[in-house]
């Protein structure tokens, strides 16, 4: 039965791009607060949330298309109420500030600029959220959708954020906007996000009304004051804390623990062990400047190679005639730090060609396992386990049970639990009827 606050608000959630539903267990699982209903697009992540969220209604398909079946679900089961949350987190590949300007004056000129039509998925979502007025939602992206123009439903450019307030600020919704780096909640990797919450609860609204610019650097009465890294706070989870008693692994030597599949590593080529081998915790191998063979010092960071012949262990590409210093971010083969919060986890975080992926001190990237108690996926706090086992997807091999892929990608796109849950937390408290 569905438990309701008042004669016109029911106790359940909704989401929208759920992904695999990660962030739905901070609300279900930890905030006690059921998921009624998701909508994803990508039919993994739907089996996902199916698999984990056995009661939660998955809609299963593009949300240009769902938007109206999803909110007459919510209608048909609320009878005449409506839900008490509703969180959306759209792709973010395609937000960028970049060429806002020039994006804006070829739409007024009636000419359709190159654009990412993911961007626009905002405007079936503020569809929804204006049909079943939930008197919270929040919505999750990347820091920079701030200052991302998209066509709206006029088909003129609007700042996202701009659209956001002008559809619903006349529906009775207060919105702030701030950007959250989930470190400062107990999250144990480096993660920012820009968190836009709306509110329509009178009472609340009377201390915090509608602003015309909802963005602020200054931390807004919806969003949770931090927990770690402050004055008198403890300080914030590093990687020894989270992941420093796991058993070690090797690229080369060592790809599984025996007694754990999760705890399972991609392997290196000889080349990229080398380069890593030498390469001291939180440095990048572009910075090595020992010789491994003869310890001379060789400062200058153009070279491949020492006055003994021998390689540096510097990444780098054979060419014809020679080689070269491999091109791309210097954060790239780099590791981590012990005593930090680990790096952002990315859909890559198993390349180590990528941005911050080396382990601080074994040599390989981190585990699926290990990414799985960083992203806080993996915590007492929800008493139950979330299972990616079963769903095809990906190169799995025949014994195989679940994809490792599937995993990287899932927990890369995903808001954490832990930093989901102090959020709807937060609101709980702000509410004031539970």
């Amino acid at each position: 039965m569905v438990r309701k606050l008042d004669n016109e608000v029911s106790l359940v959630s909704g989401s929208i791009f759920s992904g695999g539903g990660v962030g739905d267990v901070g609300i279900e699982w930890g905030a006690k607060i059921p998921v009624l209903a998701a909508c994803e697009w990508v039919p993994s992540r739907a089996a996902l949330i199916r698999s984990n969220f056995p009661k939660t209604k998955v809609f299963e398909g593009d949300i240009w298309k769902l938007q109206d079946s999803y909110v007459e679900y919510f209608q048909s089961k609320l009878k005449g109420s409506r839900p008490w949350l509703l969180t959306l987190s759209p792709p973010c590949q395609g937000m960028s500030s970049n060429g806002a300007g020039r994006i804006s004056a070829a739409i007024r000129q009636g000419n359709r600029p190159e654009e990412d039509e993911r961007n626009r998925l905002i405007l079936p979502g503020i569809n929804v959220l204006e049909q079943l007025q939930p008197d919270w939602f929040i919505l999750e992206n990347v820091r920079r959708m701030e200052n991302t123009i998209i066509r709206n439903e006029k088909n003129e450019p609007e700042n996202i954020l701009d659209c956001l307030a002008r559809r619903l600020h006349p529906l009775g919704y207060s919105i702030r906007a701030n950007v959250l780096d989930f470190r400062a909640y107990g999250v144990p990797h480096h993660r920012s996000r820009l968190i836009t919450i709306g509110c329509r609860i009178p009472s609340l609204l009377k201390e915090t009304p509608p602003l015309q610019s909802v963005f602020s650097k200054a931390l807004s009465r919806f969003h949770p004051m931090p927990t770690h890294g402050g004055e008198g706070q403890p300080s914030f989870v590093n990687l020894r804390q989270s992941i420093g008693g796991l058993p070690k692994l090797d690229a080369r030597d060592l790809l599984v623990d025996p007694g754990d599949p999760y705890h399972c590593i991609p392997k290196w080529n000889d080349k990229q062990y080398f380069w890593m081998k030498n390469t001291p915790e939180g440095q990048t191998a572009f910075e090595n400047d020992e010789c491994p063979e003869c310890d001379e010092l060789v400062r200058d960071r153009s070279l491949t190679s020492c006055s003994c012949g021998c390689p540096l262990p510097r990444p780098q590409l054979s060419k014809p005639g020679g080689t070269r210093l491999v091109k791309g971010f210097r954060s790239s083969y780099r590791r981590m730090w012990w005593d930090k919060p680990g790096a952002t986890l990315t859909m890559n975080s198993g390349v180590i060609s990528s941005d911050l992926k080396g382990h601080p001190e074994q040599n390989r990237v981190l585990s699926i396992r290990e990414i799985i108690l960083l992203s806080t996926l993996q915590n007492p706090r929800w008493k139950k386990a979330y299972s990616f086992e079963g769903i095809e997807y990906g190169r799995m091999k025949e014994e195989e049970v679940f994809s490792k892929k599937l995993i990287r990608e899932v927990i890369g796109e995903s808001i954490p639990p832990l930093a989901m849950f102090r959020i709807v937390e937060h609101l709980t408290d702000l509410d004031g009827r539970f």
